[in-house]
């Protein structure tokens, strides 16, 4: 083997042998990106004496950002800030149509949506080391969320959840959580809400770690 490729596939043993770079005056940037279009979407259809109305929802898009930067407090606890947006829109149309001479003619209404929210959230976590390359967390903290349409439409959250991290290099880690306990509180409707699921709100990022002591 020559020796430029020797030497490539030695660092990269050394590299993915290397433990996580996890400790106090350290930092890591994460965070998460989802995109789900469905085209069809849903549809209804209502039935009256002198005909029927079809409901239909479709090109339903729902896009959700939320970069995350973190700092490590020790060699354990960690803090992060999160901005967030989001976005959800389609098209609606309601189409009626007439089976009775008698009846109301035919007609089809059609509208476009968009509701755009932002959001900030600040969390902590609990790193716990189970060796060089794996390590389980648990995650909590407390956000809000706005939507730019009616700023004064919004929720307070609170909550966490479990989460695991597998470093397959110093500065790179592959998180998975599931489940959750969440309470959440209404700005406008001033309602509140309390889940706790187990088997729910899987989530899975990359990390990137960088700095030192």
């Amino acid at each position: 083997m020559k020796k430029p490729l020797f030497t490539f596939f030695a660092m990269l043993l050394i590299t993915a042998a290397a433990s996580a770079q996890t400790g106090r005056g350290q930092k890591y940037l994460g965070g998460s990106l989802y995109v789900n279009y469905n085209e069809a979407g849903t549809s209804s259809v209502t039935n009256f004496s002198s005909g029927f109305t079809q409901y239909s929802n479709y090109h339903i898009l729902n896009l959700n950002l939320a970069p995350e930067l973190g700092f490590f407090l020790s060699d354990k606890w960690t803090i992060g800030i999160s901005p967030s947006y989001s976005r959800v829109s389609g098209t609606e149309s309601s189409q009626y149509v007439s089976v009775s001479n008698s009846g109301p003619a035919s007609y089809l209404y059609t509208r476009t949506y968009h509701s755009d929210f932002i959001g900030l959230a600040v969390d902590f976590r609990y790193y716990i080391k189970l060796s060089e390359k794996f390590a389980v967390y648990p995650q909590f903290g407390i956000g809000t969320v706005h939507n730019l349409n009616s700023f004064s439409n919004g929720a307070l959250s609170v909550g966490g959840g479990p989460n695991a991290v597998f470093f397959p290099t110093q500065k790179l880690g592959i998180s998975m959580g599931f489940g959750n306990i969440n309470y959440s509180y209404g700005y406008q409707s001033k309602g509140s809400s309390f889940n706790v699921g187990l088997n729910n709100n899987f989530t899975f990022g990359v990390n990137y770690y960088w700095g030192g002591k």
